[in-house]
Order: C-alpha cells, then sequence, then structure tokens
C-alpha cells in the first residue's frame, strides 16, 4: 500500500514559502541582517521537527548538525543570523465561527474528473525563531515580521495538497490571530539574543474520492464483523456519460464511445 499523504507537509512547505517572500519584503537595518537577507537558503531559513517547537536551545542545537558551510565540520558552528522554524498540530479544531468542517461526501469536478470531497477543518501553530548576536538584529527581524503579518493579503496563505496521484490544488490557510507581538527568549549562550513569533494558520484539508489516492477504497465502508474497516469500489465510479443532448441555436447530440474515447457531435435540428 503507498504511503498516505501528509497534510502537514504541505502546510510546512507553504509555511517556508511564506518566510521567503517576509525576507524578499525586509528591510535591512543592520550590516549583519543585510548578509542574511541575501544568503543561500539553506543557510538563513530552515524548519526543524514539530517536537522542538518552543524549544528554541534544541532548534539551534538540530541546526548546527547540519553542514551549514562548505568550510564547517559537521556540528561545529552554523551562520548567524539565522532564522528557524516549527510546526505543530494543534489539538483543538478552529472555532465553528471561523471554519465548519463537511462530514459528508460531496460531488466536485476536478480536471475534468468526476470526485468526491470532503473537508477537515485544521489548525496549525506555526512559530519562528530568530538569532543572532546581537538584539537589534533579532528585534529587527521579529518586529518586522509582525508588521509584514499585518498586510490582509500575507495572512492568506495557499497551500497546495494532493488530491490525487498526479493532481495538487491549492486551499486557503488564514493567520486569524489579531494581535502579533515578538517575544524575547533567555538563551543559555551569554552571545546570542534570540526573539520568537507565534501564529495559527487555520483552513480546511481536502478528503478526495475518486482519483487515486492511497487508503481512499477504504473509507466510509463500514465495517466488518470482526471490526475491521471495509475497502470497497463505489458502484458508480466506473460509470460514463457516453449521451448528452446541447440546445442553442440547434438541437445537437453529442455521443461518445466508451470503448474508444471517440466523441461526435450530431445536429438533430435547427431550432426556430
Amino acid at each position: 500500500m503507498d504511503i498516505p499523504y501528509n497534510p502537514i507537509k504541505a502546510i510546512q512547505d507553504a509555511w517556508v514559502k511564506i518566510l521567503l517572500d517576509f525576507r524578499a519584503w525586509y528591510f535591512p537595518e543592520t550590516k549583519q541582517t543585510q548578509e542574511w537577507k541575501f544568503r543561500a537558503v539553506n543557510q538563513a531559513i530552515r524548519s526543524c521537527q514539530s517536537r522542538l517547537i518552543d524549544d528554541a536551545e534544541a532548534m539551534l542545537v538540530a541546526f548546527r548538525k547540519n553542514i551549514n558551510t562548505p568550510e564547517q565540520k559537521q556540528g561545529e558552528t552554523a551562520a548567524m543570523p539565522v532564522l528557524l522554524t516549527a510546526i505543530a498540530a494543534v489539538d483543538m479544531p478552529p472555532d465553528i465561527g471561523q471554519l465548519l468542517g463537511v462530514p459528508y461526501s460531496i460531488d466536485v469536478m476536478i480536471d475534468d474528473q468526476i470526485a468526491k470531497m470532503r473537508v477537515n477543518p485544521t489548525t496549525v501553530r506555526a512559530q519562528i525563531a530568530f538569532f543572532a548576536t546581537n538584539p537589534h538584529d533579532a528585534r529587527s527581524i521579529a518586529s518586522q515580521f509582525c508588521t509584514y503579518l499585518n498586510d490582509d493579503a500575507k495572512r492568506k496563505i495557499d497551500v497546495s495538497f494532493q488530491v490525487g496521484k498526479q493532481t495538487s490544488k491549492p486551499f486557503k490557510f488564514v493567520v486569524f490571530d489579531n494581535s502579533l507581538m515578538p517575544s524575547a527568549i533567555p538563551s543559555e549562550a551569554v552571545n546570542l539574543s534570540v526573539f520568537t513569533v507565534d501564529v495559527h494558520l487555520s483552513g480546511f484539508v481536502p478528503q478526495v474520492f475518486g482519483l487515486g489516492l492511497s487508503g481512499e477504497h477504504c473509507v466510509n465502508h463500514g465495517f466488518d464483523a470482526q471490526g475491521i474497516p471495509i475497502c470497497a469500489v463505489d458502484d458508480d465510479s466506473d460509470k460514463v456519460v457516453i449521451q448528452a443532448d446541447q440546445f442553442d441555436v440547434r438541437h445537437s447530440r453529442v455521443k461518445a464511445d466508451r470503448e474508444t474515447g471517440s466523441i461526435t457531435v450530431e445536429t438533430i435540428k435547427d431550432r426556430k
């Protein structure tokens, strides 16, 4: 069986693109932040595992374990300043005043293919931690990031979710936090200043049936006598339309051959 698609990874990828856009938007205020703005991405912005959220020291340790410059040895040093980020799912679903889930499947058309879809409202917590050798650099990045997210357009994030084996579609996630503020984090390293910013991203995660996603045939078919989910193909999954009538200035009939895929159009009569 194929590995199921991980929607959290899709949200993380979209969040990193927001951070890249922020770096392009950012106005450098010091020589160090100017250098950070144009540094190679893998040395300037890195993602950390979700378990490291709220643990700035562990984030930095994980970053230092990478070989961040060609000259260094693994674990010895890391380019500064640097922006690290982590994303973690929030256990509590979004408020129904913001997002209301759809627990039943509805018919949809995706890339000219008929499918069924339901949506699951999801909230994730995204945190950035900016490490610098002086407090002014760290505060500059954190405060400008809060200003960046005060733009309503920047609060809406396109997350590309996989809806079929070869198909992905964008869905909107929104930063609903009305007040954003940076937080200074004490560090055991006396020569480091750390500021963090936290936001919550909420949106719909699609669950699509009929386009070949892993495990889709084992969803919503009940369970057997032993309590094991039943896997079945929907009865109408292989049905196609082979004839349709069109009425405009004339009455036309469109026919499709199920075996060959050829389509023919014939005029029945002109309309008066």
